[in-house]
């Protein structure tokens, strides 16, 4: 049976707070990398895989995402309701910051010649 708790609005923004800084510590280029490429290392065949640069970009990106974001979770129980919030805006940098990369990757890997 899952509890509810009724919280005061300082409360909600102090768990807001620790929200933005457990994400702002732990979400950098470097950090999510590691992320993305453990993502590529699960598909070593991605021509075979995926049928499209655009197809193995979003696979990888989202996947590296949710291990991203999924590593501390369990631990972090009152971002759970935040989850799909959260890897939109995780999403979005891991695009910015890799898209074009994982991209090329692709192209340059299936070469169709």
């Amino acid at each position: 049976m899952s509890k509810k708790y009724i919280i005061t609005e300082s409360q909600l923004n102090l768990l807001i707070e620790n929200q933005n800084l457990w994400l702002r510590r732990r979400l950098n280029k470097e950090n999510l990398q590691n992320f993305i490429t453990n993502a590529e290392i699960d598909y070593p065949m991605l021509c075979d895989d995926f049928g499209d640069e655009f197809e193995f970009a979003d696979k990888i990106i989202s996947r590296a995402v949710d291990d991203f974001l999924l590593e501390d979770m369990e631990k972090l129980d009152f971002l759970n309701d935040q989850y799909d919030y959260l890897h939109d805006m995780v999403t979005d940098m891991a695009k910015e910051w890799f898209g074009e990369n994982l991209l090329e990757i692709y192209r340059n890997t299936c070469n169709e010649e």
